[in-house]
């Protein structure tokens, strides 16, 4: 009779009197294999179980194991067809007893580095009864966990009282703790990081020891440094790359240095100085290098070189771009000039003229009313911005900013000037505090052909005033094409406070508006195999617009929330979307609710088709949810619009150049007699009016 279990068999070899390695023995069980199956026969791995296991999860044991279970069968269909990991298709994965031999050593190290000195694995093998896949299984006895009861740190006595301070917080292993290998190396090195951060450049772990004591299965550990001597920053020198044509005065670069001569020496404010440098968009590149003593020298300075090639100083650039505004293909046009170091200090001056073109035609343009066309859409914008990067210190910049626009859409259209004054601080390494200050007089018109249906105070010479204040954390791992991490921003503006206090002292007596805005936004970015071969992608947005007072106005259309689009909910237009008469919702709403999940695909690793490099080329499939209220007040969760559909991208330096397809999955507007994608025909309904869209970048 052909066996369906097969045991793996173990010998232990005595080394020492304290130490036993366990051998697995694998001849059994591949001689049986071999009697039970044709020679050139493989088992695909059916399924892998962990049983017993209560403290450590399925996914840390499964991390700790190199076997792995084989994909589906239209991945390996896939895989089989094209001979190739594309498209989702992944190769069969065949049973390797040496493998699952070794993984029975791993689980067991694993275990004892987590405190578990007792556990059992056992393991077992079972044929399924179609004969081409096994069933594999671990059973886990975990056993009582050995717990920390002491801790010594031998060697720090001798440290100056403020770091005896930094070393006593944010400690990684604490006693009554579960003994967790992992986290005693997280000790020490926070020990040593933090010494080498305060001079201690020749810092040493000399031992570190988690002995086990037998009468209560708990541990001490006992960690022995020797700091060495405590260096200072030396010398400091900066070098100009000779290729450069342009020579930056050093004291630009000195003073966004986070060190000084005479300093105490630590390698996070060379890191930290170098990004500095980075920020200020004038070097192409830089470098602090140092030169570290040997042990046996008795100079405790540390001499500091720094290395920089400037980018050209003057540059003029044309702007070409697309974009999906209103549903349209429209082109973005515009050419800029930039001065990276307008009065010597890296002070950067740019100025920009962007038109953004979708129906215009000059024929139209030629007339004395063109504005009155709600066939033209357009906007034309001039900007002009100064930044000075070093203000208060060197993490924050203050900027100056001035612009005229014309914002040209097919119900209205709104001529502007406006005035902006703004800061930007590095509080953190992963936050970022902005502070932004507008004056804005704008002349909002209704065009020709709908005054008589679209009355309102929107249509008067307004005096706004915009203060608003963003908090952004943003620790994803890239900015262009994130795989992972989480980047959240919290808004709040206030309109009105300015014009409210010196309209009148000014003589300008124009209508203006006063209300508190906020504004939420969180984006996260998961990559479940760290392979960047699916890439899991969530956004949430929600704001809410409130007036206080006896506002003059409602909040500026320039500050109101618009929803649909590219960047929206794809299965509507831009600017499409909204609770409210069709009439108004290009004129946005005080209140806002959005969500999207992204899958992002990378099927392709290589290969060419045509001049197209594949392995530039990814799919998206998406879930967008989200609409606009007149006011916060009316947010109904009954009147969410919800749309999905597919994209295509092609990755470029300047981020992804993507088209998208989306369709109306719940259509909450009360005309919609059939609201659900299920009441209608899927072809000649719901695909025939998804809508296209177009742009450059990811849509978060």
């Amino acid at each position: 009779m052909e066996p369906s279990t097969y045991l793996l068999g173990f010998l232990f070899i005595v080394f020492s009197m304290h130490k036993i390695i366990p051998i697995i023995m694998l001849v059994s069980f591949c001689a049986s294999l071999s009697h039970a199956q044709e020679v050139d026969h493989e088992y695909e791995v059916g399924s892998i179980r962990f049983e017993g296991n209560n403290e450590l999860n399925n996914d840390q044991l499964l991390n700790v194991i190199r076997t792995r279970e084989t994909p589906w069968a239209v991945w390996k269909w896939i895989y089989k067809r094209f001979d190739k990991e594309i498209l989702g298709g992944q190769r069969p994965v065949f049973f390797d007893p040496i493998i699952f031999a070794s993984d029975y050593q791993n689980l067991k190290s694993f275990y004892a580095d987590n405190g578990f000195f007792h556990a059992h694995v056992d393991s077992s093998i079972v044929i399924s009864p179609d004969k081409e896949k096994v069933l594999l299984t671990f059973s886990i006895a975990e056993g009582r966990r050995s717990l920390i009861d002491t801790i010594v740190y031998e060697g720090l006595a001798g440290l100056p009282q403020d770091m005896q301070e930094e070393l006593t917080s944010n400690k990684q292993i604490t006693l009554g703790m579960p003994y967790i290998r992992t986290n005693v190396e997280a000790e020490y090195k926070r020990i040593v990081g933090l010494c080498m951060n305060n001079g201690y450049m020749n810092m040493k772990l000399v031992t570190v020891d988690a002995w086990r004591y037998a009468s209560t299965d708990n541990i001490s550990v006992v960690f022995v440094f020797n700091p060495g001597i405590r260096f200072t920053f030396g010398k400091i020198s900066v070098e100009q790359d000779t290729a450069s044509r342009q020579y930056i005065n050093s004291t630009v670069v000195r003073e966004h240095l986070d060190f000084s001569t005479g300093e105490y020496y630590g390698e996070e404010k060379r890191i930290e100085s170098e990004r500095n440098l980075n920020r200020l968009g004038i070097f192409e590149s830089t470098k602090i290098e140092n030169t570290i003593p040997d042990i046996s020298s008795e100079s405790t300075l540390i001499p500091v070189r720094i290395l920089v090639r400037t980018r050209p100083v003057q540059e003029l650039t044309p702007e070409v771009g697309i974009n999906d505004e209103n549903n349209a293909f429209n082109v973005l046009l515009g050419i800029g000039y930039n001065n990276r170091n307008l009065f010597g200090g890296a002070e950067n001056f740019t100025t920009n003229l962007r038109l953004n073109v979708q129906s215009l035609k000059f024929d139209k343009i030629l007339k004395d009313n063109f504005l009155r066309d709600s066939s033209l859409i357009s906007k034309a914008e001039l900007t002009t911005q100064l930044v000075w990067p070093y203000f208060i210190n060197n993490k924050t910049s203050i900027s100056a900013a001035a612009s005229l626009m014309l914002d040209k859409q097919s119900t209205y259209y709104i001529p502007s000037i406006s005035f902006r004054i703004g800061t930007q601080s590095q509080t953190t390494t992963y936050t970022r505090l902005f502070v932004d200050w507008n004056l804005q007089l704008s002349d909002p018109q209704t065009v020709t052909t709908l005054k008589d249906t679209i009355i309102g105070t929107e249509w008067t010479k307004q005096f706004n005033s915009f203060i608003m204040v963003t908090l952004q954390r943003d620790k994803r791992n890239d900015i262009i094409y994130p795989s992972s991490g989480i980047y959240q921003s919290i808004s709040i503006e206030e309109g009105g406070l300015f014009p409210r206090a010196f309209d009148r002292p000014l003589g300008l007596n124009l209508p203006y508006s006063k209300y508190v805005k906020l504004t939420l936004d969180g984006q996260w970015y998961w990559d479940p195999n760290n392979s960047r071969d699916l890439i899991w992608a969530t956004r949430f947005r929600t704001g809410a617009a409130l007036l206080y007072g006896d506002s003059p106005l409602p909040v500026p259309l320039t500050q109101r929330y618009y929803s649909g689009g590219s960047g929206s909910v794809r299965g509507w237009k831009s600017r499409d979307l909204g609770t409210m008469a069709d009439t108004l919702r290009n004129q946005g709403g005080d209140g806002m609710l959005e969500g999207t999940i992204e899958a992002r695909l990378n099927p392709f690793k290589r290969g060419n088709l045509g001049f197209l490099d594949l392995e530039k080329l990814s799919f998206v499939l998406f879930f967008d949810c989200g609409n606009i209220w007149s006011k916060p007040r009316q947010m109904r969760l009954s009147e969410i619009a919800m749309a999905f559909g597919f994209g295509l991208r092609y990755n470029t330096i300047a981020g992804p150049i993507r088209i998208d397809f989306g369709m109306k999955l719940y259509d909450p507007d009360p005309l919609a007699t059939r609201p659900w994608v299920t009441q209608k025909r899927f072809f000649p309904e719901t695909f025939k009016q998804g809508v296209i869209h177009l742009g450059v970048g990811h849509t978060f």
